[in-house]
C-alpha cells in the first residue's frame, strides 16, 4: 500500500460510529469463536490458525520468509455442555418470528447473539414450541465440528494466505502493520509467518488480546446451545451461509478497508468499545428489542467522505448483502414446506433491510411470538 496515511486519529471517528461497528463484530458472525478458541478469558492462544511456540523468531519485525507448511492447530476441545432439556423458568425474552407462505407453509425465526450466560440457556414457552414444532435447525454457519477437530479447521487455512506473492505489508499502511506486530508481540501472539496472511488472521488475532470482562462467553453463544441440543434431538442441521462463505466475504474487504479496521483495534479504548457495545447488545437481546442506534441510520453523517465509504462497504458487506441472501434463504424453504427454526445474528432482522422487511415486502405474514 502506498503511504497514504489511513491510521484513526483522535477525533475522527465518533464514538456512536465505534460503538456500532463493535456491536457488528459481536453480533453478526459466527466465525468468531472458530478463530478465538474455546476460552473467553483472553488473552488466548489462537485455535486457528497459529503457529508452535518453538518457531516464535527472536526478532518479532524481521520478516524471515518461514515455511508456512509448519503451521499447525493447536486446540482443545469445545466446553459446550451437551443440552438435553431446557429450565422452564426463563427470565428472558428473545425476538422470535413465525413466517407463514399463501401456501400455509410455516417455518420460525429467532435472533442470536453469539455471546451470553447461563440466562440464555431457560428459554420461553413461545421459543421452545417453535423449536418443538421444526424438524429442522438452520444456522449461519455448523462450526461445532471444525472447533473440535483441529484437523477439520486445518482445510480453511488457504483461504488466510495470500498466493500472489504478496505479505500484508503490501496491503495495509507502514504503521498500522507496525502497530499490530506491537501488540502482537506484546501478548505473545505473533510470528513471522504471519505476514503471508490475509487482514481477516490479524484482526482475529488483535480480538485475543482482549479481555472479556463482561462475564459472557462463546461456550453460551445462543447458535451453540441450539447446535449442540438439535444434535442431540436428531434435527437436521441446515447452513444459511457456511465457513467457507464467511471466510470469503472478509477476504473480500478492501485494502482500505482491512487497514482502517486493523488501525480500530489498535485504539486505546476499543477493549472498552467492544465489551460495552457486545454487553449491551446482549441486555437488549435479552428483552427483545433492539435500539435504534444499531439500525445504522445515519450513522456517517459526520465522517470524511473517504471514511465514510470506506465504513459503507463495511455495512454492506456484512449487514445488508447477507440480509438479502438470508431472506432468499428463509423464503426457498417455505416454498419446500420444510419446517425450519431460523437461527441467525440478531441484527439481521431489524430495519428496512432487514429480514423481517425484507419478508413482509415479499409478501410474507410475519408475526412476532414475544
Amino acid at each position: 500500500m502506498k503511504s497514504k496515511h489511513y491510521y484513526i486519529q483522535k477525533g475522527m471517528i465518533t464514538m456512536k460510529v465505534r460503538k456500532l461497528l463493535c456491536t457488528l463484530l459481536a453480533s453478526l458472525f459466527i466465525t468468531v469463536p472458530v478463530l478465538s478458541g474455546c476460552n473467553d478469558s483472553g488473552p488466548k492462544k489462537p485455535m486457528f490458525p497459529t503457529i508452535s511456540d518453538t518457531q516464535t523468531p527472536s526478532n518479532p519485525v524481521t520478516d524471515t520468509s518461514p515455511d508456512v507448511s509448519s503451521i499447525v492447530i493447536e486446540s482443545t476441545p469445545s466446553e459446550i455442555s451437551t443440552v438435553t432439556s431446557i429450565p422452564s423458568d426463563s427470565t428472558i425474552t428473545p425476538a422470535a418470528w413465525k413466517v407463514e407462505d399463501r401456501d400455509g407453509h410455516i417455518i420460525y425465526m429467532m435472533g442470536s447473539i453469539h455471546m451470553g450466560d447461563s440466562s440464555a440457556l431457560a428459554m420461553p414457552d413461545y421459543i421452545e414450541n417453535a423449536y418443538k414444532a421444526c424438524d429442522s435447525l438452520a444456522v449461519e454457519a455448523d462450526i461445532s465440528n471444525v472447533m473440535n477437530d483441529p484437523a477439520q479447521a486445518q482445510q480453511y487455512i488457504s483461504l488466510f494466505m495470500y498466493e500472489d506473492g504478496s505479505t500484508i505489508k503490501d496491503h495495509i499502511s507502514e504503521e498500522v502493520y507496525n502497530g499490530a506486530v506491537d501488540k502482537l508481540t506484546a501478548a505473545g501472539l505473533y510470528n513471522a509467518a504471519y505476514n503471508q496472511f490475509k487482514p481477516f488472521l490479524w484482526t482475529s488475532l488483535l480480538s485475543m488480546t482482549m479481555g472479556n470482562t463482561i462475564g459472557l462467553s462463546t461456550n453460551s453463544g445462543v447458535d451453540m446451545i441450539f447446535l449442540d441440543r438439535a444434535k442431540h434431538d436428531g434435527k437436521t442441521i441446515l447452513e444459511v451461509e457456511n465457513l467457507t462463505y464467511q471466510f470469503e466475504l472478509f477476504n473480500s474487504f478492501s485494502d482500505a478497508l482491512n487497514n482502517l479496521m486493523m488501525a480500530e483495534y489498535l485504539q486505546p479504548n476499543f477493549e472498552t468499545y467492544v465489551n460495552e457495545a457486545t454487553l449491551d447488545l446482549y441486555n437488549q437481546w435479552k428483552n427483545g428489542t433492539v435500539s435504534e442506534d444499531l439500525l445504522l441510520s445515519g450513522t456517517f453523517n459526520n465522517l470524511d467522505p473517504e471514511n465514510a465509504a470506506l465504513y459503507q462497504e463495511y455495512i454492506d458487506k456484512l449487514l445488508i448483502t447477507r440480509n438479502r441472501s438470508m431472506t432468499d434463504t428463509a423464503e426457498q424453504y417455505l416454498q419446500n414446506g420444510q419446517k425450519v427454526f431460523f437461527l441467525v445474528g440478531v441484527l439481521h432482522f431489524y430495519g428496512e433491510n432487514g429480514i423481517v422487511s425484507l419478508l413482509q415486502k415479499d409478501g410474507y405474514t410475519v408475526t412476532s411470538l414475544h
